[in-house]
């Protein structure tokens, strides 16, 4: 059954981006009309940059929508309701938080609540840039959102036990892990002995990501002449200068991704120190590598990281400095946890995957929707989600 698809997304950049790219053209190629409404930010890759990433039968149409709440709300609100209203879509895909917002309401208003989905890719709730206070007020906006209707997709397991736990209507939440494109990587994760281990990491410079953390261990690094640091990506010029030190760290600078992939495979470790995740790619695209990682104990790292087979999870700076140091002393350590990290992304971090498990939820959703046309439609549907 052919579907029209929206995806609705106020970031469109990083993982999110990563995402929908995958979801999108994967839709498309499987004849579904598909339709991106996003706005445009300092991390939107350049227009000519996201035709090469989209497949040309992907429509794309900016509204834009602004992080912060504010008057400027409305006015999205309206342009994302007239373009609804227009497409008509059989299923509407929301992917972050204020297109969340924005979308669900949009979406009661038009009657669409029951064929609609929305991927958090990190619940505003548990980020760590915001005070206890504002915490509290996005986690009651979200319980408010949720209760109007809609259905909540967690791209990780702890993203989806906090869903269930702290949401009014926990039925109405669903898990698919995020994934990769797993033939960009070879089955050969092994890495030829070189003079020095490089210590990498892959990410825009944000706050999010804590780069003083990982600066701060090439500084305590620095002293061994056998360890170089790398971070992979960009970002704003005053973030760097504040929390890069260029005389130990390597910035690449933006860097695309089938390069990212070929210079993760010149690379010893992965190192991700942040602060809060979704389910971050660039951690399951470094243990597809072959990479044994060392990232913080948080939500998203410790559903990719299998501490003690794949990598290790760290609570602190000394941990991470700690596990990061024995994996450089140990090279038989970081080819028996970069063989197991291979092997495990391999087996659970499928594009393929990812794609089906969608398809299963957005035919359950429509099932209903269309239970009163076509009978024979629904048994098919029915026993195309129980396979």
């Amino acid at each position: 059954m052919r579907q029209k698809i929206v995806h609705v997304t106020e970031a469109l950049g990083g993982g999110v981006l990563h995402c929908v790219v995958l979801l999108a053209n994967r839709q498309a190629a499987a004849g579904d009309d598909v339709v991106v409404l996003h706005s445009v930010r300092k991390d939107t890759p350049l227009n000519a940059t996201l035709n090469k990433l989209f497949d040309p039968r992907v429509r794309r149409r900016v509204v834009e929508m602004q992080t912060a709440i504010g008057v400027r709300d409305l006015s999205s609100l309206g342009r994302l309701f007239v373009e609804l209203f227009r497409e008509r879509p059989d299923i509407v895909h929301l992917h972050s938080s204020k297109a969340a917002a924005l979308g669900r309401i949009a979406t009661r208003l038009l009657g669409l609540s029951g064929c609609t989905i929305y991927s958090p890719h990190g619940f505003a709730f548990l980020k760590e840039d915001t005070s206890a206070l504002k915490a509290k007020l996005f986690l009651l906006i979200e319980r408010t959102l949720h209760a109007m209707g809609g259905h909540i997709v967690a791209c990780s397991k702890s993203e989806w036990r906090y869903a269930r736990m702290l949401l009014s209507n926990p039925q109405r939440t669903s898990l698919v892990e995020n994934a990769v494109k797993l033939d960009d990587f070879g089955a050969d994760t092994t890495r030829q002995t070189r003079e020095q281990v490089v210590v990498c990491t892959s990410a825009r410079v944000t706050y999010q990501k804590a780069p003083w953390r990982f600066t701060q261990l090439a500084q305590r690094l620095a002293r061994a002449s056998n360890v170089r640091a790398v971070w992979y990506g960009d970002g704003e010029a005053e973030a760097i200068d504040r929390w890069i030190d260029r005389e130990v760290v390597e910035l690449s600078g933006w860097i695309a991704a089938p390069e990212l992939r070929r210079a993760l495979q010149q690379c010893d470790i992965f190192v991700l120190p942040s602060l809060w995740e979704g389910m971050p790619i660039a951690l399951i695209e470094a243990q597809a590598a072959g990479l044994p990682a060392v990232a913080s104990r948080i939500v998203g790292n410790r559903d990719v990281i299998v501490h003690g087979v794949t990598g290790f999870l760290a609570s602190n700076d000394a941990e991470l400095e700690h596990y990061t140091r024995r994996l450089i002393d140990d090279p038989q350590l970081r080819e028996r946890m970069g063989t197991a990290a291979a092997k495990h992304a391999l087996a659970r971090f499928d594009d393929a995957r990812l794609f089906r498990s969608y398809v299963g939820i957005y035919r359950r959703l429509l099932s209903p929707v269309h239970a009163h046309h076509s009978p024979a439609l629904t048994r098919a549907l029915s026993t195309e989600v129980l396979k």
